[in-house]
């Protein structure tokens, strides 16, 4: 049996971390941390959750390596469709989803953004379903979020940083990612019929 009646409480407590300075620059691993729904489109596996307004997001944990913030962790949503739609009739969060993770590959091959060598081309079609994010380790500026409905601020991806960038920081993109809860194995799956919304439009990591 566990007594916790002799156990006193600390005059310090436990306390919460400060938030990451806005704008702070740094480099971190890639964790895919999943959902319940696949998106054959991305790729193979249950990566994304959605909601009743139709909007579908990957949720993803960042693990900080090096510098101050060394190990924090900054937790972020990437929305790859909503109802919004722009003057071509395409998704908003679409669009940008699909930049942000054309930006974490760029920023983890440290390729530039207008870089269209051969070899730019080949690393980004390298990448063939979003489970190759899991490891990455990409350069991105921490922004703040603000909290609402009770919940706290916190930390965010601001920007993703590639090498075109002067805050850009350079790592070891064959350094090895924090051991982590072994995500389902994904399975190549085919592209899904295009839509009047989608027609034409190949996903940018997949060119």
């Amino acid at each position: 049996m566990l007594d916790l009646n002799n156990v006193s409480y600390s005059d310090n407590g436990p306390r919460d971390f400060e938030l990451i300075p806005d704008g702070t620059v740094v480099r971190a691993f890639i964790k895919l941390d999943g959902g319940d729904i696949e998106l054959p489109e991305f790729g193979g596996g249950t990566y994304f959750k959605s909601s009743q307004s139709g909007a579908k997001w990957m949720p993803i944990e960042l693990t900080i390596v090096g510098g101050s913030y060394d190990k924090r962790k900054v937790w972020q949503n990437i929305f790859v469709d909503g109802a919004k739609l722009d003057e071509n009739g395409f998704s908003v969060a679409k669009r940008i989803g699909l930049e942000t993770i054309k930006r974490m590959v760029d920023s983890h091959f440290s390729i530039a953004m207008k870089d269209d060598s051969p070899e730019a081309a080949q690393k980004r079609g390298s990448v063939n379903g979003v489970h190759m994010l899991s490891g990455m380790q990409i350069c991105f500026k921490v922004g703040i979020e603000k909290g609402n409905n009770g919940y706290a601020d916190k930390n965010k991806i601001k920007t993703v940083l590639t090498p075109d960038s002067k805050e850009f920081i350079a790592g070891d993109t064959t350094a090895v990612a924090p051991a982590a809860t072994p995500m389902p194995q994904a399975v190549p799956a085919p592209s899904a019929p295009a839509t009047t919304a989608t027609a034409g439009v190949t996903p940018t990591w997949a060119r």
